[in-house]
């Protein structure tokens, strides 16, 4: 029985011309419709759900590899490299033969920067894509890299979060988009604005997994926090499978008793949770942005680049290739393995 009719039911009750007389007959009535009603749609629901997985299990058996997975790069604290992570993880990850599509929901465009994308040229962007204006398939823009697309970001983005509070869905609004794409891609990484708004909702609502970005710092632990309880909220409300599918480290220095310290405090409480991987400073890291170019096109043996590409692999599940390091012996440089 559909919605509608239960609220002409309701109506026609409440609003008889005899409804004085049977006004608790009337609202026992409507106690138990309504009862009714919220048990059809919860079943509805997870009747849905459970199409949804058997669906997708049939189409990963039925040829591909695997089915798309969904990153959101997030972090409440800005600064902390989620732009970075996006541009680089994407284009390693399509480097390897992978199809990635990563998704600039951040109204900054730094992604969309990062992969040389003119934003002065785009027909259609991210901001288009949320309010309805074109379609995924519409804004998406193949990048000059292997196997990486990009739904791009423009300014205009900024408005978007107005927008979107008067409309249906507000908050599934990416989901329901990518939905028509997903099965194209074997990645999808959504980088989120430093801000707890309905963009950064939409891109954890959307996402499979979290990836988090984050400095060896004190502040940083407030900020993860925080982040804990929004993920909380996501989980209890639009998003009941969301996971953290990683802590990544971001300009680790580690002869820093501080950034070791902290590095101890965020594996004790997210045992299992933090990547091996540190992402260092790096020089050529910072310059690649400005070229239009993920740094492992701008510099690829830049510890930079070998970080990502390490990344990457932990990523995928393989196991990165022992580091070799430098001894001096007798004034000259010899390179033996890694115990």
């Amino acid at each position: 029985m559909r919605l509608g009719t239960h609220l002409a039911c309701i109506f026609c009750v409440i609003f008889h011309k005899n409804a004085r007389e049977y006004t608790k007959y009337s609202l026992r009535f409507l106690f138990h419709l309504t009862k009714n009603l919220m048990q059809f749609m919860l079943a509805e629901y997870n009747l849905r759900t459970r199409f949804n997985q058997c669906f997708l299990k049939i189409y990963a058996q039925k040829g591909r590899n695997s089915v798309s997975m969904v990153y959101a790069v997030a972090n409440q604290k800005g600064g902390v490299g989620k732009s970075t992570t996006v541009v680089n993880l994407g284009a390693y990850l399509g480097s390897r033969g992978k199809r990635v599509l990563c998704v600039d929901i951040d109204p900054q465009g730094n992604t969309t920067t990062g992969f040389g994308i003119k934003k002065k040229h785009l027909k259609a962007s991210a901001y288009e894509v949320l309010i309805g204006k074109n379609s995924i398939q519409e804004a998406i823009v193949r990048t000059a890299f292997e196997n990486v697309s990009i739904l791009p970001a423009r300014n205009t983005l900024a408005g978007a979060e107005l927008e979107l509070s008067n409309m249906d869905n507000r908050m599934n609004r990416l989901k329901m988009q990518l939905l028509t794409c997903k099965l194209d891609y074997d990645y999808i990484l959504i980088d989120c604005p430093p801000a707890l708004g309905l963009l950064t909702i939409n891109g954890l609502v959307a996402a499979d997994k979290l990836l988090i970005p984050m400095l060896a710092e004190f502040y940083a632990l407030e900020g993860l926090s925080q982040l804990t309880n929004t993920i909380k909220v996501v989980r209890s409300n639009y998003n009941p499978t969301l996971d953290i599918g990683g802590i990544l480290f971001v300009m680790f220095d580690p002869r820093l008793n501080v950034s070791r310290q902290v590095e101890e405090e965020v594996e004790k409480y997210f045992p299992g949770k933090v990547f091996q991987t540190k992402i260092p400073r790096n020089v050529r890291l910072s310059e690649a942005p400005s070229h239009g170019k993920p740094v492992m096109y701008y510099d690829r043996l830049s510890k930079g680049a070998e970080a990502y590409m390490q990344l990457g692999m932990e990523l995928l599940g393989e196991k990165p290739p022992e580091k070799k390091r430098r001894m001096l012996v007798f004034g000259k440089k010899r390179e033996r393995e890694s115990e």
